[in-house]
């Protein structure tokens, strides 16, 4: 008998499953889920499949959920979980209702079995091919009850502190404890720690468990929490190790260079987006652990460097988007919204999933057409009750028209007439094109010509004539002005100290890739040595939401007005493998994945080698002062190097010596 697939209706997994993973947020036993609009999976589906079968056949049918099943119309009876097919035309019809979860259907049959082949409805007369995500779903496993597989972890040494025992498990890991031996059980706590300070602090240290099972003779939490440290009072054991969750990714990827330190970075810096890398990509594993459309952005374009795991990101973006119709920001927040369409485009232009693009392109749609309802009678974004204007975790006054906000929108707005002309959208590109150019008309008046710079807001009518570098580096970034104007951007604001510093690691992504972009490579990698080489120096083992190396002590562990309130394993941490990558490496993605263009820059470096992913296979590239080697596994693309072009075809090697 051939083996099913669960089936669901599209979206519905990502969704519930992003539910149950959110919920999962605590500080202390204070559960914390998420403050936005969540949507929730469809709770009565009908599951269809038309066939004709040359002779009966018998399956096999499972369902999450009460079910009952139609053969052309006819309810069949004292049905159990084995139903013999007759022989003909068939309409196969499965109805499933789950209060619970999600509804979703297995059968199993030699000819008759569940794949996306089936047709689904949420009775409201539309029906979608449905959806089977077996990359999670292992064996034994159903949609409902999907978890990452784990591995155990024993401490690496124990610790004697003022009385207490304190494990250290020698780096930063996702998981649960499990204490073996256990003799007595008495009001059991675990405190956890991704610092020694923040372990033995019991009265602020953000995570403990009370929750501690029992069961042959061991004592077990359920909850995966984020921890180095571990300290158990209220137990009595004779061992302690962890079961570290994961999510298996491709990892044969790598840097090397002359330069011992950043290798290390690059090192730590994929194993913190690992770590962060989990059924969907969030932002830290300790306090946050939840979905946030700006930082996931960020996360997706390092993935396309180290692991390209295009189905997390493909789970993420659907979980951030929830179900249609599209009535309130993602996050509650105006710019990730933007970002949501920048995103898509991108996942686009890195792998070519045209599928995927096409089963969700109308997203892209919904959410552009929303945000330009919610614009002022000037045709820009102005914020309203209720909104999160947030560009940084800055001190900005982002009340009134904000240019960080335009910038995004037209932004979105030119890749949503892509998408649009390209998907079969012809009407909505040519909408959205007459919007762009009046938008574009608009958004000028930012442009002070006194200061040389775009100006961060306008209130009432009135520019506040202050100049910060948020907007400007994303016009620079994006390309979306003339190269006179870029110019003077980039003398009058990224390189005038006078500007306020960016001092947030979110946007300093944003900063560092357009120093990038302008030829500054050298300047950031000293500053990768200086700012997460700096974390390195203090001990990190993945790197933080935020560093500032004159804080010491707990000191540097504060964040939100609480103790240990900053996360050491933080994704956006990981931004080195991004630059690296593009900028060190100059990996690109031509004709949306088909190809590739490598254009190395040893910004200072006497050498490096990498093996960096591509949509198929991988590339890997040798370079030094004098010679430059390169080999494609699967894809065709091209060399530039030293000014020149030279093609490179999949699995020959290319090599070029410098005179």
């Amino acid at each position: 008998m051939a083996k099913g697939k669960w089936i669901w209706y599209p979206d519905d997994f990502e969704i519930e499953l992003s539910n149950k993973f959110m919920a999962q947020r605590y500080e202390r036993d204070v559960i914390i889920p998420p403050f936005w609009k969540q949507s929730s999976c469809y709770k009565n589906i009908k599951f269809i499949k038309q066939v004709t079968l040359k002779e009966p056949e018998t399956v096999c049918i499972q369902a999450e959920g009460l079910f009952n099943v139609e053969l052309n119309g006819a309810y069949v009876y004292n049905l159990k979980n084995m139903l013999t097919l007759p022989a003909g035309e068939i309409k196969i019809v499965v109805s499933v209702y789950n209060d619970k979860g999600i509804p979703c259907l297995r059968v199993d049959g030699e000819n008759v079995y569940t794949d996306d082949t089936w047709f689904a409805t949420c009775n409201n007369h539309v029906y979608n091919q449905t959806k089977c995500d077996n990359c999670l779903i292992e064996d034994g496993k159903t949609p409902n009850t999907v978890k990452l597989p784990t591995k155990e972890i024993k401490p690496v040494q124990t610790l004697e502190i003022d009385g207490r025992t304190v494990y250290d498990f020698g780096k930063e890991i996702f998981a649960t404890v499990v204490l073996q031996g256990v003799e007595c059980v008495n009001n059991p706590i675990i405190y956890y720690g991704e610092s020694l300070l923040e372990v033995c602090d019991i009265e602020h240290c953000e995570l403990f468990s009370t929750d501690v099972k029992k069961d042959n003779g061991c004592a077990y939490t359920e909850i995966t929490k984020a921890f180095r440290y571990v300290m158990v009072e209220g137990v009595e054991f004779n061992s302690i190790k962890a079961l570290f969750e994961y999510l298996p990714l491709e990892d044969d990827n790598y840097f090397e260079c002359n330069d011992k330190l950043i290798n290390e970075i690059y090192d730590v810096a994929k194993y913190t987006l690992a770590l962060n890398t989990r059924e969907f990509l969030i932002d830290g594993i300790k306090r946050d652990r939840w979905v946030w459309g700006g930082d996931a952005y960020q996360s997706y374009l390092m993935h396309f460097y180290s692991f390209f795991n295009k189905p997390v990101i493909k789970r993420t973006m659907i979980a951030l988007f929830g179900k249609s119709p599209f009535d309130v920001y993602i996050n509650h927040i105006m710019d990730y919204s933007f970002i949501w369409i920048i995103s898509f485009y991108d996942y686009y232009k890195y792998t070519g999933d045209a599928e995927f693009i096409k089963d969700n392109v109308s997203k892209v749609f919904e959410i552009m057409d929303y945000c330009l309802g919610r614009r002022d009678e000037n045709g820009l974004m102005d914020s309203r009750p209720g909104d999160w204007v947030f560009v940084d975790w800055a001190n900005l006054d982002n009340s009134g028209e904000v240019c960080f906000e335009q910038v995004l929108m037209i932004i979105a707005l030119r890749y949503s007439i892509f998408l649009a002309e390209n998907f079969g959208y012809e009407n909505k590109a040519k909408e959205y094109t007459e919007i762009l150019s009046k938008t574009e008309t608009a958004v000028d008046k930012f442009w002070d010509e006194e200061k040389q710079a775009y100006v961060h807001s306008f209130k009432n009518g009135k520019s506040d004539g202050v100049i910060v570098k948020q907007p400007n580096l994303l016009v620079v970034l994006f390309d979306m002005c003339n190269q006179e104007r870029k110019k003077a951007i980039i003398d009058n604001v990224l390189k005038n100290p006078q500007v306020p510093a960016i001092t947030t690691p979110y946007m300093r992504f944003y900063e560092l890739a357009a120093c990038c972009d302008i030829g500054e490579t050298e300047y950031v990698l000293d500053e990768i040595r200086s700012y997460w080489g700096g974390m390195i120096e203090e001990g990190a083992t993945t790197f933080w939401e935020a560093y500032d190396k004159t804080q010491k002590d707990e000191g540097k562990y504060a964040m939100y007005g609480r103790r240990y309130g900053k996360s050491l394993c933080h994704a956006w941490g990981a931004t080195p493998l991004y630059l690296i990558g593009k900028y060190i490496v100059g990996l690109m993605p031509e004709n949306f994945g088909k190809s590739f263009v490598i254009k190395p820059n040893l910004a200072g470096l006497t050498h490096f080698k990498a093996k960096m992913p591509l949509t198929e296979g991988n590339v890997e590239i040798n370079v030094s002062e004098r010679s430059v080697s390169v080999l494609s596994t699967k894809l065709d693309g091209k060399l530039v190097w030293d000014g020149k072009e030279y093609p490179v075809l999949a699995n020959q090697k290319v090599e070029i010596f410098r005179k």
